[in-house]
């Protein structure tokens, strides 16, 4: 074993993350790992090949490590050569599952990553990377088993050596990993929703129901409140997730609350192809992260504007509160929203340090408004802890 030349972030025993150099281990030293760790498996042609529950597999196993400079602190990578999809086409003929498992070591920390194979194997290029972040290395550390999806669709899973089974059962037998129950919660929700929304209709239901934010102009992400609120409340959900509609002065500004967990959260509505992800009171949200995570409940969705459907939507929300200028707002206001997918974003102490100020400008007095966090799309797997693309 040998060290890296700078120090990034590890992630230690106690669940906390601290910067400092990594262990690269030698691919003897991965081996010799594997062969100690793993039951039923072999050394073969330079690889390690074994068999569960009459699945058969072979491991292309790599050392998990640091990118190097330009690269953020918190992303790494096994590195995928050309030999992978010669190995990969040799087993295939024989029946057997190839699968590429990155080991991280840091000090008494052993974790293992996998990378689905069949999201590199169509690769055209000579030598390419699958990622980790530190987010999904810290999620397997504290949970034992961990898998998502990232931004692009890749699906890493992160088990420590007390859940390799669980991840042979995973992987083979259909066995789902056990779920975060905030998680399937949500996953409940979102499939239980029509994923096109129109304006009129929106507003109808909420004035019909006498939502308090039923003529908010920017109408999707209160609808979004809107129904996760009685979705929560009609299958008897809110031990799990809290949501509070009306805030007293000095109250968290954050929709969520998580009793079982003890952390707030919120929840957003983002229109795809609107740059970053902005949060809420900057100040708050730092002070916040320092006792708690907070996650972000994010509702992706593409959008067509009212002004160019006729600005049928503004003229009804005008009508509906006897405004006179029956086009105000008209420029801005969304005519239908189409639900992409949604994501869980995990914000915590470790991660804040890679939040954007997103600057508001000034109130109509002149006075400057509080600036708020944003979430870059650049950094926004290191956050990212649950993934669901509706397409």
């Amino acid at each position: 074993m040998k060290l890296s030349n700078i120090s990034v972030e590890q992630i230690k025993r106690d669940n906390s993350v601290c910067l400092d150099k990594g262990e690269i281990l030698s691919r003897a030293e991965i081996k010799k790992i594997i062969l100690s760790k793993f039951d039923n498996v072999y050394e073969k042609d330079n690889y390690i090949y074994g068999e569960y529950e009459n699945h058969k597999f072979c491991l292309f196993f790599k050392n998990v490590s640091y990118l190097g400079t330009p690269h953020p602190f918190f992303k790494k990578r096994v590195q995928i050569s050309l030999d992978f999809k010669k190995l990969y086409e040799k087993n295939k003929k024989e029946n057997i599952n190839t699968l590429i498992l990155g080991v991280y070591k840091y000090n008494d920390t052993l974790l293992f990553c996998d990378f689905d194979s069949r999201t590199y194997i169509n690769n055209k290029t000579h030598n390419s990377s699958a990622h980790v972040y530190t987010i999904d290395l810290l999620n397997g550390k504290r949970n034992g088993i961990f898998t998502k999806k990232d931004s692009k669709g890749n699906t890493i899973t992160v088990f420590d050596e007390f859940n390799i089974k669980n991840y042979f059962a995973y992987k083979f037998s259909s066995s789902d990993i056990d779920g975060v129950e905030i998680f399937d919660t949500l996953d409940d929700f979102f499939n239980s929703m029509v994923k096109e929304w129109h304006g009129i209709e929106c507003y109808m239901e909420m004035i019909e129901n006498n939502f308090s934010n039923k003529f908010q102009p920017e109408w999707p992400g209160f609808y979004l409140e809107y129904k996760l609120s009685n979705f929560l409340n009609e299958n008897h959900k809110t031990d799990l997730i809290c949501y509070s509609q009306n805030k007293k002065k000095g109250d968290i500004d954050l929709d969520l609350y998580f009793p079982k967990l003890g952390f707030y959260g919120d929840l957003k509505a983002h229109s795809v192809g609107s740059g970053g992800i902005q949060g809420n009171d900057y100040d708050t949200i730092m002070e916040l992260l320092e006792k708690q995570s907070i996650y972000y409940v994010v509702c992706n969705h593409d959008t067509v504007k009212d002004k160019d459907c006729g600005y049928e939507v503004t003229e009804f929300w005008n009508k509906a509160q006897s405004k006179s200028d029956k086009r105000s707002y008209g420029n801005k206001m969304k005519n239908r929203v189409y639900l992409k997918g949604y994501q869980i974003l995990e914000l915590n102490k470790y991660n804040k340090q890679y939040l954007n100020i997103f600057k508001q400008g000034k109130n109509s007095d002149g006075s400057p408004r509080n600036p708020k966090i944003m979430i870059s799309k650049k950094r926004i797997d290191n956050f990212l802890v649950h993934f669901v693309d509706f397409e």
